[in-house]
């Protein structure tokens, strides 16, 4: 899994690439807790386009990050979901939990060698 962040005038972008599992998961709750914590304010948008696979260990550090993103009175929001990511989503009815954003929606800026 690879993790970048982005930061544009509209907020925090993590942009996510590879299978999410257990080991993964750890990875991603660190990074996301650290942008929570940084006092920035607005969403912290998870850019999941590049998300090739994700396991329960996965969508449990989602459900983290939004717990933790909401006791800090910010949001979490997952954008460009991969199919991959939106079957397990809607298979696990967590799409309904979530605010889940389209390719048409407002995508993070791209940087360097990003395709």
């Amino acid at each position: 899994m690879q993790v970048q962040v982005v930061e544009d005038g509209s907020g925090t972008w993590l942009r996510v690439r590879g299978p999410v599992d257990y080991a993964e998961a750890q990875v991603l709750v660190k990074a996301g807790q650290i942008l929570l914590q940084n006092g920035l304010s607005g969403p912290l948008r998870l850019d999941l386009a590049g998300v090739s696979f994700m396991d329960s260990s996965a969508l449990g550090a989602l459900v983290q990050l939004r717990e933790q993103a909401h006791g800090l009175g910010r949001s979490l929001e997952l954008h460009n979901a991969s199919t991959p990511v939106l079957k397990i989503l809607r298979v696990t009815s967590l799409d309904r939990l979530f605010s889940l954003h389209s390719q048409t929606d407002q995508s993070p800026p791209l940087r360097g060698g990003d395709s």
